[in-house]
């Protein structure tokens, strides 16, 4: 695995929904749903991405409000495994968006 070069970074972001942004070399992102039981059931989802892909985020819930952290520890920087986990949860945010 190898540190994404900043255009990458660019052109991987431009995929992604506008939750994300980065700040400092990392993904950053916001998801807000209807219900605390909406929020939890997103990351129980998402939690088996990341078990599949053995990359985990940092993330908080508060009631309605997940954030989320992305960063490749081992690497020190984005990787290609960040965005791949950032673009399921924008697929996964999908049907609490509507």
């Amino acid at each position: 695995m190898k540190n994404l070069s900043k255009s990458e970074v660019e052109n991987k972001l431009n995929l992604l929904s506008e939750n994300w942004v980065v700040k400092d070399n990392m993904l950053f992102a916001k998801f807000k749903f209807t219900t605390f039981d909406d929020a939890f059931d997103f990351m129980k989802l998402v939690s088996e991405k990341c078990k599949d892909l053995n990359h985990h985020p940092k993330w908080t819930n508060v009631y309605n409000q997940i954030d989320v952290e992305l960063f490749t520890h081992d690497i020190g920087g984005l990787s290609y495994v960040d965005f791949e986990l950032a673009a399921f949860m924008d697929l996964s945010f999908l049907p609490y968006s509507q």
